[in-house]
């Protein structure tokens, strides 16, 4: 195997995951009040579990059905959009009515893989990331193997990062942690929803 491709799919999902998105807000959100037990239940019962899934589907996708990808992703990105935009904004919602009723925001496998799906990152850079893949010159199987760990192993590693923040936050902006939550969810929802806008009147 060509290890400077090697190094670049690893580069891509560290690049990739590493700046803030919906998912890190809500995982950041659902874990700072959690103990260090409790933090680790989280990533083994639904953070773990949810991102397997979400990414072993898309390493499986971008190997085996590269052609499929780039032309799928390029014409439904509208419909994405509206969706990732109307998810986050609920999101947004449950985070900022957790803070009113002075309740933990609490998130499952389902919310967290519904986010991952409706996240613009997993979709934006979905063809991207199987270019790079193809370039790999093991078997199909030990390509969709390599992509999907080295997407698993980065996450790992931003959970922990993103779980640190969270704590750090809540450290210095006490609960006033869900109001910053809550408008970095509502800023990605109006960029989601404005380039729905940007895409529709583009077609009109």
């Amino acid at each position: 195997m060509d290890s400077d491709v090697l190094y670049k799919v690893i580069l891509f999902w560290l690049i990739f995951f590493i700046t803030p998105g919906p998912v890190w807000v809500s995982v950041m959100e659902a874990t700072r009040k959690l103990s260090v037990p409790e933090i680790i239940a989280f990533f083994l019962k639904v953070f773990f579990p949810a991102s397997l899934f979400i990414q072993s589907t898309q390493a499986i996708i971008s190997v085996f059905f590269i052609g499929f990808v780039s032309t799928f992703f390029s014409q439904v990105g509208l419909l994405f959009y509206i969706l990732g935009g109307m998810y986050i904004t609920y999101l947004a919602y449950k985070t900022y009515k957790s803070k009113q009723s002075n309740t933990l925001f609490t998130l499952g496998f389902v919310n967290l893989a519904v986010i991952m799906l409706l996240s613009p990152k997993i979709w934006l850079l979905f063809p991207s990331g199987a270019a790079i893949v193809n370039q790999l010159t093991g078997s199909t199987i030990t390509n969709a193997l390599v992509f999907a760990s080295s997407m698993m192993l980065v996450l790992s590693i931003m959970f922990v990062v993103y779980a640190a923040i969270g704590k750090i936050g809540t450290r210095l902006l006490k609960d006033n942690f869900s109001y910053l939550a809550t408008g970095l969810l509502l800023l990605f929802a109006v960029f989601l929803f404005n380039e729905a806008f940007t895409i529709g009147f583009a077609k009109a």
